[in-house]
C-alpha cells in the first residue's frame, strides 16, 4: 500500500507532539537527548577533557566502551554488541519518530516485530515501546485491517458512492445486508452473479 495514494502521513503532527510529550513524561536511560549526545561526542573527540568527579570518571569509561565517533561521516555510533554485528547509529530523542517512520515505510508498513528488528539492527537510542506506541498511530496501517495494530484507531475515509441501480434487494435478497440497525442507507452487497444486470 503506497502512502501517497491516500495522501497520508505515517504519523500526524498531533501524533508526533503526543509522542514527544510521552518522551518527556517517561524518560529512559537508553534514549539520548541532543545535550547527552554533545557530551558523549566531546568525551570521544577531546582527549584533554578530564573528569572532575568519580561519577564523571565512571561515565567517561562507559562512554568510551559503548560509543565511537566516526570522523569521516561525523556520526555517533554505538559499538556492536557481538561479533558479526555492525555498529549502530545513535538516534537522539528528537529524531526517533522520523527514524521509525522511515524504517516502517521502507519495510512496507510491516508490523511491530519487523520494524523493531530493522531498527534494533541499525540504530541505538530507540526503545521497542517507542516503536509500538508510534506504530499504533500509523495512519496508513489503520486503513488496512490486516496490518492494523490491536487497539489502534480506525481511519474513516470517504469512498466513492455506490451506484444503487446495481443493488437489487428484491431480486437477490440473500446478497444484501443492512447494518445492525437495519438502515438501508448502509447497504453492503456481495455479488454472486452478474447475469441479469
Amino acid at each position: 500500500m503506497d502512502d501517497s495514494s491516500y495522501g497520508l502521513l505515517t504519523f500526524t503532527a498531533s501524533t508526533r507532539a503526543a509522542f514527544h510529550q510521552r518522551l518527556r513524561e517517561n524518560p529512559a536511560n537508553r534514549r539520548i537527548s541532543k545535550n547527552d549526545k554533545d557530551i558523549v561526542v566531546e568525551w570521544l573527540t577531546n582527549p584533554y577533557k578530564r573528569p572532575s568527579s568519580q561519577k564523571e570518571f565512571s561515565r567517561r569509561n562507559y562512554i568510551l566502551k559503548t560509543f565511537t565517533w566516526d570522523e569521516k561521516t561525523q556520526t555517533l555510533l554505538a559499538v556492536r554488541k557481538a561479533k558479526g554485528e555492525n555498529d549502530r547509529i545513535v538516534v537522539t530523542e528528537d529524531a526517533i519518530a522520523d527514524v521509525v517512520d522511515s524504517v516502517h515505510q521502507s519495510n512496507n508498513h510491516g508490523g511491530w516485530d519487523a520494524t523493531w528488528k530493522d531498527i534494533n539492527r541499525s540504530y541505538h537510542g530507540i526503545l521497542r515501546s517507542d516503536v509500538i506506541y508510534l506504530l499504533k498511530q500509523c495512519q496508513v496501517c489503520a486503513l488496512n485491517p490486516s496490518k492494523r495494530p490491536k487497539g489502534s484507531a480506525v481511519i474513516e475515509r470517504s469512498l466513492p458512492p455506490i451506484q444503487r441501480e446495481f443493488l437489487d434487494p428484491l431480486r437477490y435478497p440473500e446478497s444484501v445486508k443492512t447494518d445492525s440497525m437495519g438502515d438501508p442507507g448502509s447497504l453492503t452487497c456481495s455479488c454472486k452473479s452478474t447475469s441479469g444486470f
